[in-house]
């Protein structure tokens, strides 16, 4: 981004480039309120020119250029430095969506001393000028690519400065533990705390620790954002397919009597009282497969398996278990800490399956009459427990790049705890607890090599 010079005005469309009802093109930048004095003009005083703009205040106009040409009446919504999204002044032309009223307006824009937004340039601005962090910035950009209610909703909890705020907190920890630090390094002699390592690190522990909360409550949000993963299960024919299309509600799957229907997986994502699902229909298990198709399919099921949060383990009802059915028990048991619901399919059927199933969470389901298909919904909305969406709505996800910065801050605050542990001298602690501050400060884009000393005298009340 360094090649965008925040000193030019910018303009860009806003809406999609297509014709519509209206189109919004925003302007922003010290020259801002001086072009669009230029072109604007009142429209029912067509010779008179709109020069006084007023902080959020929306004026009807006529649009006209050098020529005296009118290009469209519209819209104009004025906001005045610093309270805007950039925190420069800022021009918002709302317009109809011609085609040709966008060409017109975005070249005569130009034309008066405007140039073309580089992609992310508002957004960039309002970072460089304090408006946002990097973490809100990536927010913004994630609430418009968020595909789901709940990714929406994180998005803006995210935009809003949630992370932001928990990075800060961490960061202000850690300058009070400078503060101890230095405190004893300019007067050891001074009485008013007592420093020792020991306590020192209990702080770095502390901090560890809400590091690790920060990444371990992400991982339970991320895991709501993108859908829980639910692997269906079961030996050839056992009616996997049909529970897959029962559960999405259309024929999304093939069905049919012949053995073998699906030999890879099919997925498609579905949402259960607003909470977002991931199902995955996978090839039919064998005990021994015959060829190297069967062979893939049935290691591609076992990696669903082990992927998914939750499995639906598929057995019909209407023949006895056999080898196939006892391969997948056991495969199912070699499986820890994985929520297993087992199905008992065509329950509509008589009763032939003889093989016993030590679980507590078995439901019978037919899929012609649908019978037990509430109690699969519930047992699946149930997967979600009360605390996880108690932690979506308390706490922040990280992206990638977030995440490696925190686990990075993780390894330097061992570096802190272990040098502490080994009575180091108190300037090399410091620095390696200037470099953590600066490895959490990439996490929001917040760096300043003097905020950490700046403070500590401002705070400082030692009457020296």
């Amino acid at each position: 981004m360094n090649e965008y010079d925040i000193k030019d005005t910018i303009v860009a469309l806003a809406t999609p480039y297509s014709k519509s009802a209206l189109a919004v093109i925003r302007m922003s930048g010290s020259k801002a309120l001086e072009i669009a004095s230029k072109i604007c003009f009142y429209a029912n005083n067509e010779n008179k020119n709109i020069k006084n703009f007023e902080h959020r205040k929306s004026y009807y106009a006529l649009i006209k250029d050098e020529n005296n040409t009118p290009i469209d009446e519209l819209i104009v919504l004025s906001s005045l430095s610093p309270n805007t999204f950039t925190s420069e002044d800022t021009i918002e032309f709302i317009s109809h969506g011609s085609i040709i009223v966008i060409d017109s307006l975005m070249k005569l824009l130009i034309k008066n001393g405007a140039r073309t937004a580089n992609k992310g340039e508002f957004t960039y601005r309002a970072y460089i000028n304090g408006r946002i962090s990097i973490s809100e910035a990536e927010a913004i950009h994630d609430l418009i690519d968020s595909n789901n209610k709940l990714m929406a909703e994180a998005s803006i909890y995210k935009m809003r400065g949630r992370l932001t705020r928990e990075v800060d907190k961490l960061r202000e920890n850690i300058k009070n533990s400078l503060m101890l630090v230095y405190g004893e390094l300019d007067f050891p002699e001074d009485d008013t705390e007592t420093f020792s390592y020991d306590k020192l690190i209990e702080m770095f522990i502390q901090i560890k620790n809400d590091i690790g909360n920060i990444l371990s409550n992400s991982k339970r949000v991320e895991n709501l954002i993108n859908g829980i993963k639910v692997a269906i299960l079961g030996k050839v024919n056992a009616g996997k397919s049909s529970i897959f299309n029962m559960i999405l509600g259309n024929e999304r799957a093939i069905v049919s009597n012949i053995a073998g229907t699906t030999r890879d997986f099919l997925s498609e994502n579905i949402y259960i009282e607003n909470i977002p699902f991931y199902f995955m229909d996978t090839a039919g298990f064998h005990k021994e497969a015959d060829n190297d198709i069967e062979i893939e399919g049935i290691e591609r099921a076992k990696k669903c398996a082990y992927e998914s949060d939750i499995i639906l383990a598929v057995f019909d009802n209407s023949s006895n278990a056999n080898d196939d059915d006892i391969n997948l028990i056991e495969f199912l048991n070699t499986l820890n800490d994985k929520n297993i619901i087992y199905i008992i399919n065509k329950s509509d059927e008589k009763n032939k399956f003889n093989q016993k199933i030590e679980s507590k969470s078995i439901i019978n389901i037919s899929t012609k009459t649908k019978e037990g298909k509430e109690l699969l919904m519930h047992a699946l909305k149930n997967h979600v427990a009360d605390s996880d969406i108690d932690i979506f709505n308390k706490e922040s996800y990280v992206n990638s790049r977030e995440k490696g910065y925190l686990e990075r801050g993780l390894e330097q605050i061992d570096v802190c705890i272990e040098k502490s542990k080994e009575s180091f001298s108190l300037d090399e602690i410091a620095e390696e607890m200037n470099i953590l501050n600066n490895i959490l400060g990439n996490v929001s884009g917040k760096i300043d090599a003097e905020e950490v000393i700046n403070e500590i005298f401002a705070n400082f009340c030692i009457g020296k």
